[in-house]
């Protein structure tokens, strides 16, 4: 019988005792009936104790669901007794205690398992506290307690870090917080509340040891210009990368505004504004990438039978400013994709681009070094724009978080690589001095 209740309750107690009736159910709620008794030794004199009856009113503890349905346990639990004699000079009383059940608490700690594992998924803690029958104040409790879980070691930094900046909440500067992460195995460090450089300056040195800011050799980061001088400050050993994905993406949008220019000289009612209102993903596309064997219909164009590179060649032909931006940006990604040095030199020494462009060549010039950096390294901020949208999904989930606290460890619950930094190796054991004589 034992082994049943065990079954019913995920309770491992071997003292439970089912009563009469051992189960009884309403509409929305299962209750089991059992009764906790066992020997107890006094904890002064160290003699049996008395049996001195039930507790009056049954406790009542909240376990998983039994059937899809609510359940809690009615517990009558028994009451001992050990009177002042010789032996014990104190009248002692004591109340029968519940294996896996924390002291003063109705909750069963099977729950609060079954929560924090909840908790790594992408549900709201409305949700989760719907699942098993508990309150919204449980569930922070439940995520409250699993801070020390993702403490990160603050004498210790790889040797290769990334930083990246994504939407938070109003509990941040601009709304903006900040995720530091080791790109080479993709494990996040920590959440840091705010990219403001002064808040960002404060967390590390008062945190992070000199010794373990000193010890990183490589940041990966964006091309936002105030973190260079924080970098330079704060990993006075560091060279900086910078990311291929905001290299690009830069290019990428000024391609987009030569299209729209071009799209608004010649007018809404034109044949070129629609055809490059419609084909505008080709333009985009890696020139290597585009398809010139399968020729399709192509209403924009009378229904002539032309391929996608042929398409590109007719949009190209509107405008010499679009061709020169578009070859501009093509050869930027060969540049970034074949890690040349010498293409990179040939695209910030082009001249007559058009204006568009020119900011793109001016980034280039002034970020080489970095971006040549990246070439050896191979590092990317590409784990961390994953991790990014990730993390969207979990605000959007919970409809925004107010307190950042929660949203912090919200976030390294739900990260797979949270919390798994190599910590700092052991010191190293040193001789014991000489005895003297």
């Amino acid at each position: 019988m034992t082994n049943d209740i065990n079954f019913w309750t995920v309770i491992k107690d071997p003292h439970l005792k089912p009563d009469k009736p051992f189960l009884t159910e309403n509409k929305n709620l299962k209750v089991i009936h059992l009764i906790q008794s066992y020997p107890m030794h006094c904890p002064l004199c160290g003699q049996l104790m008395r049996r001195n009856g039930f507790r009056k009113k049954p406790v009542t503890i909240k376990i998983l669901s039994v059937a899809g349905k609510p359940a809690v346990l009615k517990i009558k639990k028994q009451q001992y007794l050990c009177p002042s004699s010789a032996d014990c000079p104190k009248r002692v009383t004591r109340v029968a205690q519940i294996q896996g059940v924390r002291f003063a608490c109705r909750i069963a700690n099977s729950v609060k398992y079954h929560i924090a594992q909840e908790l790594s998924d992408n549900e709201s803690m409305r949700t989760i506290a719907s699942h098993h029958n508990v309150s919204v104040n449980t569930v922070e409790r439940q995520l409250e307690g699993l801070e020390d879980t993702f403490k990160p070691n603050h004498r210790w930094l790889p040797a290769t870090i990334a930083f990246d900046d994504f939407k938070s909440g109003k509990f941040a500067q601009s709304e903006m917080s900040m995720i530091l992460m080791n790109p080479q195995n993709h494990r996040t460090i920590d959440i840091i509340q705010s990219r403001n450089s002064r808040f960002m300056r404060s967390y590390f040195l008062s945190r992070y040891s000199k010794k373990a800011r000193w010890s990183v050799r490589i940041v990966v980061v964006d091309l936002f210009e105030p973190y260079r001088n924080l970098i330079h400050d704060l990993f006075p050993k560091a060279i900086i990368v910078a990311d291929h994905f905001h290299v690009v993406v830069q290019a990428y949008r000024a391609l987009q505004s030569a299209r729209l220019k071009v799209m608004k000289e010649y007018g809404p009612n034109t044949h070129e504004y629609r055809a490059l209102k419609r084909y505008w993903k080709l333009l985009m596309a890696k020139e290597g990438q585009l398809d010139y064997l399968h020729y399709h219909s192509r209403r924009n164009f009378n229904h002539a039978y032309l391929s996608n590179q042929a398409v590109v060649e007719r949009l190209l032909s509107f405008s010499p400013e679009l061709r020169a931006a578009y070859e501009y940006y093509q050869d930027l990604i060969t540049a970034i994709s074949q890690r040349s040095q010498e293409l990179l030199d040939q695209l910030i020494s082009r001249p007559n681009l058009p204006t568009t462009m020119r900011r793109v060549k001016r980034t280039l010039a002034k970020h080489r070094q970095e971006i040549i950096a990246s070439f050896y390294t191979q590092l990317t901020n590409g784990p961390i724009e994953g991790t990014n949208n990730k993390i969207k999904v979990i605000k959007r989930t919970a409809y925004g978080f107010r307190n950042f606290f929660h949203f912090r460890i919200r976030i390294l619950v739900s990260l797979k690589t949270s919390n798994l930094m190599i910590r700092e190796l052991s010191k190293k054991r040193t001789r014991p001095k000489a005895k003297v004589a």
